[in-house]
């Protein structure tokens, strides 16, 4: 199982990239622990949502999945992923790094165009 604590710091790099890029809200990284990151955007405080945070979740049930979540828990994007290098035929094609980057991505893509 692959520790998120241990991209923290890769973490808090790729929100801090997207905070760059948004000029009216800002991001932020409110926890990580082992199997998940809240992602805070401020937009979500300002309409006062009760669920504020984008996910980020490892399943510990279904092998090496990582999840993009919005705040209500609905699915955004799933990548199979693997600390080192990829493996294709594990089903495998993306490192945990790069899988980050692009949910990341995906949620600050779903953020802007969602609400």
């Amino acid at each position: 199982m692959i520790d998120l604590r241990n991209y923290k710091d890769y973490i808090r790099e790729l929100v801090a990239e997207q905070d760059k890029k948004d000029t009216n809200w800002h991001w932020s990284v409110k926890s990580i622990g082992k199997s998940l990151v809240r992602i805070r955007w401020g937009y979500l405080d300002y309409l006062e949502e009760k669920e504020n945070c984008f996910l980020l979740s490892m399943d510990e049930a279904a092998g090496d999945w990582l999840w993009a979540k919005r705040p209500d828990g609905g699915l955004i994007e799933c990548y199979l992923v693997v600390e080192g290098r990829p493996n294709p035929q594990l089903g495998a094609e993306q490192t945990i790094k790069s899988g980050l980057r692009d949910a990341v991505w995906e949620i600050a893509y779903t953020a802007h165009n969602c609400y």
